[in-house]
């Protein structure tokens, strides 16, 4: 079977927190180019790009490989991934493309790639989960 790759991003207060403030600092670059008077200067320039990439990189950097039930949540630029069997999981469920399960005392809520999600469904089609 061939692993299905997708990204995900998490749907927890830190995750939205992390948005939250890209969006603070996108919304910055632009009153600094507006004070400066629309004028293409090199600084709101630079600053619009850099969060622009910044906000890229927080999507890119999170991929999900599935392979049967496993799936693996890594992150680029670290070189861990955690593994979750869908198998050990009592409480899984997913909605649409949002994955929730609770693991070591903790909710967990993802949201994930199309491929993935329906990858994920047909498992759980399959199995009767």
């Amino acid at each position: 079977m061939v692993p299905k790759r997708g990204y995900f991003q998490p749907i927890d207060s830190v995750g939205l927190m992390s948005w939250l403030w890209w969006g603070v600092f996108l919304m910055l670059s632009f009153i600094i180019w507006n004070e400066i008077g629309f004028k293409l200067d090199v600084l709101p320039i630079v600053s619009i790009l850099v969060v622009l990439v910044v906000g890229l990189l927080m999507i890119i950097r999170r991929r999900v490989y599935l392979a049967g039930s496993q799936i693996f949540l890594g992150r680029i630029l670290m070189a861990e991934y955690e593994k979750v069997k869908l198998e050990d999981i009592d409480n899984w469920q997913i909605k649409g493309r949002i994955l929730s399960f609770e693991r070591a005392d903790r909710k967990r809520k993802y949201l994930l790639s199309r491929n993935v999600a329906e990858q994920i469904k047909g498992y759980k089609d399959t199995n009767g989960r």
